[in-house]
């Protein structure tokens, strides 16, 4: 199989540790979710998916290990995760683990993927984040849930964005901009290019904004992966396509 897989090459230092950031390629859907959709959400045949989670299990020798996705829902609620029992965790937008043999996974089809890693208690999250959710802050509230929950330094934490649309295709109205305003305005500040009645976001850089403000060194913090929406022949993009499929992110650690 052809299966367009994006890594972090830092990351390589990490025994054990086992992610990547998906794109569309090498699966067995139709148009408009050609090719390797995984979300059952999205009106795709039930069978074909099921098809695309085995080839691409298979493909990345993963076979015998659990993916563990969840209900996403655009919120920011991070749900724990303490074993590879079932497969999706419940309605929430982020995973997180300090179990092994079990990968965390979230779908994106513009919204922006993040990973996250503590290599010392080898702890691992996986988060979705799209407008809604960063408005809410998920970044932030994923580094504060694993804190507590895992009791861990944030400054010990490493983060990778991957592919998402970027600020030179995501035009939005002020409707969303305030709302991330609400709470975030200095990041906002940064990330926002107004063009009259609307303008373009970078939610990349608002998601970065809210790790450091909570205590992730920036230089732990990297970006990987272009615009979907400028690389539709890779990746899914809601805003380019309409209609279309997710690609996975995924990160765990193995023994």
């Amino acid at each position: 199989m052809n299966i367009f897989r994006l890594q972090v090459p830092q990351w390589d230092v990490f025994d054990g540790l086992v992610h990547g950031f998906l794109g569309r390629l090498g699966g067995r859907s139709q148009l408009p979710y050609a090719s390797l959709n995984v979300s059952y959400d999205h009106g795709d045949d039930v069978q074909t998916v099921k098809h695309n989670w085995c080839d691409l299990k298979m493909a990345l020798e993963l076979s015998d290990v659990d993916i563990i996705t969840a209900n996403q829902v655009h919120g920011d609620t991070i749900l724990k995760v303490s074993s590879g029992t079932g497969k999706r965790a419940g309605l929430g937008d982020g995973l997180m683990t300090d179990a092994s043999n079990l990968l965390l996974g979230i779908m994106a089809a513009d919204c922006v993927p993040l990973l996250f890693l503590e290599p010392g208690r080898r702890v691992a999250a996986a988060v979705h984040a799209g407008w809604r959710g960063t408005g809410a802050g998920i970044a932030a509230n994923a580094v504060t849930r694993m804190t507590e929950e895992y009791r861990i330094d944030p400054s010990g934490l490493h983060v990778a964005m991957g592919p998402s649309i970027g600020p030179c295709c995501y035009e939005v109205g002020r409707d969303v901009t305030k709302q991330i305003e609400a709470d975030w305005a200095e990041a906002l500040r940064g990330a926002w290019r107004p063009d009259g009645a609307k303008g373009f976001l970078d939610l990349k850089a608002i998601n970065e904004a809210q790790l450091v403000s909570v205590g992730v060194p920036r230089s732990h913090i990297v970006r990987i992966g272009p615009c979907t929406a400028c690389n539709v022949e890779k990746f899914f993009s809601y805003r380019k396509e309409g209609k279309t499929g997710s690609q996975l992110s995924f990160i765990g650690w193995l023994l």
